[in-house]
């Protein structure tokens, strides 16, 4: 666990403002996180992820916790079926093209939203006809207050649109740690219906789609309305 100094958080925001953080963890393990919790618990603490749903407009005087916890790995699976255990410091659109590359479906519509794993379930990201509470399964995340590591199920995150307990009641009371998706692994379940995916879709000819198709025409759609934050 090494803490630095007067860092310049340019490189982790989205809009490349350069601000500086009074004081700067990089948190690549849980045990990293817990022994900061525990140590700098007095601290003014600012909780750090992938950076795009934030405007920095001044220098952060708090100890920033960059949340860089990173893997994927199978938690179970049949032959329907597949649970993934994504960690939250995993960049959520690089997830997505890896779920594509497996052939796992559930995720293809919430294609090129930015952000990391871990922000996710705060959310309730979707696009498209998609939630992410449509293949969630559970997150793991722990106390601020008293560093335990909890686990919240599907209907313990009380999702609704764009919302989530952890922006009502535990709003800035848990870090999310990891977040466990149930994807298919065959027989894909599409969700078409959406107007505009419809439409990008049927002007590209295609009449069979398949995961990766939606995702290219999620992509396609995005990048046509949505300015690229590097640029």
């Amino acid at each position: 666990m090494k803490i630095e100094q007067n860092i310049s958080l340019k490189p982790y925001n989205t809009f490349g403002i350069d601000v500086n953080a009074k004081s700067y963890c990089n948190i690549s393990s849980i045990d990293e996180l817990i022994q900061c919790l525990e140590k700098y618990k007095e601290e003014k603490l600012f909780i750090l992820g992938g950076g795009s749903n934030m405007l920095l407009t001044k220098d952060i005087e708090a100890l920033v916790l960059h949340i860089n916890l990173k893997g994927i790995s199978i938690v179970e699976e049949n032959e329907n079926w597949v649970t993934v255990k994504a960690m939250a410091g995993e960049n959520w659109h690089e997830f997505v093209l890896w779920t594509l590359e497996q052939n796992y479906g559930g995720v293809e519509n919430l294609s090129l939203i930015p952000g990391n794993i871990g922000t996710a379930p705060i959310q309730n990201i979707g696009a498209y006809g998609v939630e992410l509470k449509d293949a969630f399964v559970s997150c793991e995340a722990i106390d601020i207050k008293n560093q335990k590591l909890r686990t919240f199920t599907n209907e313990e995150c009380k999702f609704d649109y764009r919302e989530s307990i952890f922006k009502q009641q535990l709003k800035g009371k848990y870090i999310i740690t990891s977040v466990n998706l149930k994807l298919s692994k065959k027989n894909h379940k599409l969700h078409l219906d959406y107007g505009a995916l419809h439409d990008q879709l049927h002007s590209s000819g295609i009449t069979d789609p398949t995961i990766q198709n939606v995702s290219d025409a999620v992509i396609n759609i995005r990048q046509s309305k949505l300015p690229d934050p590097k640029e």
